[in-house]
């Protein structure tokens, strides 16, 4: 049991799928953080302890983190399970001078819906249990941990804890961030929700507002975009592999979803909006 670390699980489904990670996490860490699809914030005993700043992730997440009391926090989302010795993990990697985030593979279960399998493939298929330790400039978002006090740091100022920005404003201010291979969770759990084309659409969108601030980027972000659908699809299967798409299902998913990301982003480039990552849910 590691004690100095608070788990933090946002929950994506809810119900069962929720109720199922926070008793896997409480096997391995001493404290752990519920924060339901209504914002609302609760302990390990499902006492409320706070309400989130919104209903966005990146507002759940550092509303979360806000309320840990231990150094060290980890996120989850309740669409895993993490791996014997998850924790154990986590609590060697901070152990190396200079650490400030760590994050482990994500194993995608063979028993998931096309849809689903499409969303992890794209979102995690990088991440996966062939990437050796060592420094890495990115983390899979449902699986990583932070030193609290770098984190808060990190996320001052911002709209909330969103992994790109998390990162490199923490290399900026001299952290190291590292693969540990023995931290490892499943995805298991069907989620058609995160996979809607909607979804896929708004978090686009989103993408090219945090990312394409003067007209010259969003310019090129609208060009871009129309090479989108085949290139993320492309990378995906590379780091994925043919065993792991499963099906031509899924391929036809892959597609769809990136095509709709692509949309997302070129609609985003041309018609920005002042609201950024209130979509993200």
């Amino acid at each position: 049991m590691v004690e100095d670390l608070t788990v933090i699980v946002v929950a994506l489904i809810g119900g069962e799928a929720l109720d199922e990670c926070l008793r896997a996490v409480a096997g391995q860490a001493a404290t752990c953080l519920a924060v339901h699809r209504d914002g609302t914030i609760a302990d390990g005993r499902g006492q409320t302890v706070g309400v989130a700043d919104g209903l966005d992730i990146p507002a759940k997440r550092r509303s979360a983190v806000e309320l840990a009391t231990t150094p060290l926090v980890a996120l989850f989302e309740d669409t895993i399970i993490p791996a014997d010795g998850w924790a154990d993990a986590v609590a060697a990697a901070f152990r190396r001078e200079g650490v400030v985030a760590c994050g482990g593979p994500v194993i995608i279960a063979e028993s998931l819906p096309p849809q689903t399998r499409a969303l992890t493939l794209s979102e995690y298929g990088r991440y996966n249990d062939r990437q050796p330790a060592g420094s890495v400039a990115a983390l899979p978002g449902c699986n990583f941990a932070f030193r609290r006090d770098a984190l808060v740091e990190a996320t001052r100022g911002s709209e909330g804890l969103v992994d790109r920005e998390v990162f490199r404003r923490l290399v900026e201010n001299g952290g190291k961030i590292v693969w540990a291979p023995a931290m490892a969770v499943k995805y298991g759990r069907a989620f058609p929700e995160g996979a809607s084309l909607k979804t896929r659409f708004d978090h686009g969108r989103i993408t090219v507002s945090l990312s394409a601030t003067s007209p010259l980027r969003r310019t090129t972000a609208a060009a871009k975009s129309v090479l989108l659908p085949a290139v993320l699809t492309a990378r995906t299967l590379r780091q994925a592999g043919p065993r792991q798409l499963g099906s031509a299902s899924t391929l036809g998913w892959l597609l769809l979803q990136h095509t709709a990301w692509a949309a997302g982003e070129f609609v985003g480039a041309l018609m920005p909006r002042s609201q950024s990552v209130d979509q993200w849910r």
